[in-house]
């Protein structure tokens, strides 16, 4: 019988802490705090990236943080809550916001938000850690994050997906793939600079058309193991993983 992911995860890091003892001088006391656990994952519209940020969440006793980045932006930056919608994982034209920023006495721009999000995505992920959701979270931590990963998958067994979650018929559900596809390609492009195919921006990229979504978290849990490296006094030890 195999031994469960997530118990190796404890057990390593168990191991690695007993060994680190070592090294400590006597009259030294263990203060120094493991950095937070992070993982980004970037994803395809109907590919699955919800459901593994969830099962990995619930597995690591990790939080979530997805459009509650920019909720959190616009509470920082002084803007009304309904901007949220028009920034999240989108660029909103300029010209919108300019109109609204003389409304709400305060003009923002997409350079700003920018700034805010980067700032927002950096303060959590070295204080609290958690799984971040797209917005670019892999491109603004790269090295900092323990796990990027990129879920893809078919455009048909996407677009069944979300007729199947959504109850949309065939021609709903595939212009709202082609939409959601182009508008975070767009949102990537314009705030990073970068393409979010490009495969050397993740660890791991997964196809999700013939793996279960339970299998795609366990492989999700396999590639953390690998990609921590057991030298490093960081990132395990703050999953309490449940089974």
């Amino acid at each position: 019988m195999s031994i469960p992911i997530t118990e190796k995860l404890i057990q390593r890091q168990i191991n690695h802490w007993n060994g680190y003892r070592k090294y400590l001088t006597p009259d030294r006391k263990e203060t120094v705090a493991p950095r937070p656990l992070v993982i980004t994952i970037s994803r395809l519209a109907g590919s699955g990236g919800r459901h593994l940020a969830s099962g990995l969440c619930q597995r690591l006793d990790l939080r979530l943080h997805d459009r509650s980045l920019v909720e959190q932006v616009m509470r920082q930056e002084n803007l009304p809550p309904a901007l949220a919608a028009e920034m999240d994982e989108q660029v909103a034209s300029q010209s919108s916001l300019w109109i609204k920023g003389l409304f709400n006495r305060r003009i923002f721009l997409i350079k700003e938000y920018e700034h805010a999000l980067r700032r927002t995505i950096t303060t959590l992920a070295d204080t609290v850690g958690g799984v971040f959701l797209g917005r670019g979270a892999n491109l603004v931590l790269a090295d900092r994050a323990d796990l990027r990963l990129r879920v893809v998958a078919g455009t048909t067994a996407r677009r069944r997906r979300l007729q199947q979650r959504l109850g949309l018929s065939r021609a709903e559900a595939r212009v709202l793939l082609g939409e959601t596809d182009h508008a975070r390609s767009e949102f990537v492009d314009r705030l990073f600079g970068a393409d979010p195919d490009r495969t050397g921006d993740y660890d791991l990229t997964i196809n999700t058309d013939r793996i279960p979504p339970d299998e795609v978290v366990e492989l999700s849990l396999t590639a953390l193991l690998a990609r921590v490296p057991p030298d490093e006094p960081a990132a395990i030890v703050s999953a309490r993983a449940t089974t």
